[in-house]
């Protein structure tokens, strides 16, 4: 009896250890399964990971290779002129702060001297260079009086109004001098600019 009673506690036993196997044999594939998408998660994951901590810099003007260039850290305005090549000759480094942390995604200007010329030539006149209109923060006296409807005592209002106030925001901003309302602004308007 005893003999039979340890046949049948290994009996059951052995069914038991057979379930088990059964069981993880049944849980096994799954979790290899989701083991593969984990990587394949990871991967991406890592893959966005090192897209996160590329910075992309596009560098124009007076260097000798302009165009975008792809860092693995944020650079120094040096560091993306060097892999630009370096500056031109005519570059007006004196303008530049070599030293400053480039974010991701920044457009530098490396400007020359031809176009720093052009700046104070359009500083000193108070027309800008690129659009030609009467900027009226810089203008002249004799430079506002060549707009559509200003003569001599509203250039002098303005260039007034600007030194009380300070520069002017917008060009609506003309609108709050004393004689110049929407009839007089919607004529120079386009004429204009800040």
């Amino acid at each position: 009896m005893k003999y039979k009673k340890n046949i049948i506690f290994m009996i059951l036993v052995g069914i038991c250890i057979c379930g088990c196997l059964w069981l993880y044999g049944e849980n096994e594939p799954e979790t290899t399964e989701n083991v593969d998408v984990t990587k394949e998660q990871a991967g991406q994951l890592e893959q966005t990971e090192q897209d996160m901590e590329q910075i992309y810099v596009h560098i124009v003007g007076a260097v000798k290779k302009p165009g975008v260039y792809i860092f693995q850290h944020k650079p120094r305005v040096i560091e993306v002129v060097d892999k630009a090549g370096g500056f031109t000759k005519d570059a007006v480094v004196s303008m530049i702060n070599q030293a400053e942390v480039v974010e991701d995604g920044t457009q530098l200007t490396i400007a020359s001297s031809k176009d720093n010329k052009k700046k104070e030539k359009s500083q000193n006149k108070g027309t800008d260079a690129n659009s030609g209109k009467v900027n009226l923060n810089q203008a002249s006296k004799e430079e506002l009086m060549t707009l559509t409807g200003i003569g001599e005592a509203k250039a002098v209002a303005i260039i007034a109004y600007r030194e009380a106030n300070g520069r002017f925001q917008k060009i609506e901003d003309l609108m709050n001098i004393t004689g110049i309302k929407e009839g007089v602004f919607d004529k120079i308007q386009s004429q204009i600019c800040v």
